[in-house]
């Protein structure tokens, strides 16, 4: 079963990663029901609607059943929404050895504040993450955080955030990392091109083998001029 620790961070941080990684969805969701558990929304974004059924499988796990919708039958049915909640959402890059997925959520209303979602593939998992530096509070048990009580009700609870230039050089350090993989992956691929078009070109005869180093010809030896005797002066 999978299980998730959420934690608020600063704004400033969040406005920072959403400036590096950009904004994967910009999403709208207009609720139908307050039965908490079973929720029944309308899900708006750029380019899709859809009609959302979440609840949960047999393992426990979250699951969303979907039907889409057009857009025009999406936004009439916001008229019937009982609350609505905005929000921006990207994905941050995996940390070096782990295998957990961490999701960042920038919420603009009916309230404004950020969130970190880190998903784990279970409990023990969970329980041994050790929480970075440049995180908040965590608020995972918190309901008031919960974005069906957000729509219905706004935001309660009110944590404070801290920041500190520690938090700052955390985050930059961490996208530092993330930048030098692609690169390095880059590089070793772009040396493979560079490997299979020197052996198209040497099988071609256009490009001589590199193994294959030319040594300068041997110095022909000069030819001995003739030594005719010295005739002797007549005397």
């Amino acid at each position: 079963m999978k299980a998730i620790r959420r934690f608020l961070v600063s704004p400033c941080i969040a406005r920072l990663l959403a400036r590096e990684r950009g904004v994967d969805r910009q999403i709208v969701e207009g609720y139908l029901s307050s039965q908490p558990g079973k929720d029944q929304l309308i899900r708006l974004e750029a380019d899709q609607a859809h009609f959302v059924l979440s609840g949960q499988d047999r393992s426990g796990d979250p699951v969303e059943k979907l039907a889409p919708l057009p857009r025009e039958h999406a936004e009439a049915l916001f008229g019937l929404c009982i609350g609505q909640i905005s929000y921006d959402q990207l994905h941050l890059p995996p940390q070096s050895g782990l295998n957990y997925a961490i999701q960042l959520d920038r919420v603009v209303y009916p309230s404004s504040f950020d969130l970190i979602t880190v998903e784990f593939t279970d409990a023990q998992q969970a329980e041994a993450f050790e929480v970075p530096t440049w995180l908040g509070p965590e608020v995972t048990t918190e309901y008031t955080y919960e974005w069906r009580y957000i729509a219905l009700n706004g935001l309660q609870s009110h944590h404070e955030v801290p920041l500190s230039s520690q938090q700052v050089e955390a985050v930059l350090d961490m996208l530092d990392q993330s930048q030098a993989a692609p690169h390095a992956s880059n590089g070793s691929a772009a040396d493979d091109v560079i490997v299979a078009l020197s052996r198209s070109l040497e099988q071609s005869g256009l490009l001589k083998a590199t193994k294959e180093t030319s040594t300068p010809p041997e110095a022909e030896p000069l030819a001995e001029e003739p030594h005719e005797p010295m005739k002797r002066a007549a005397q």
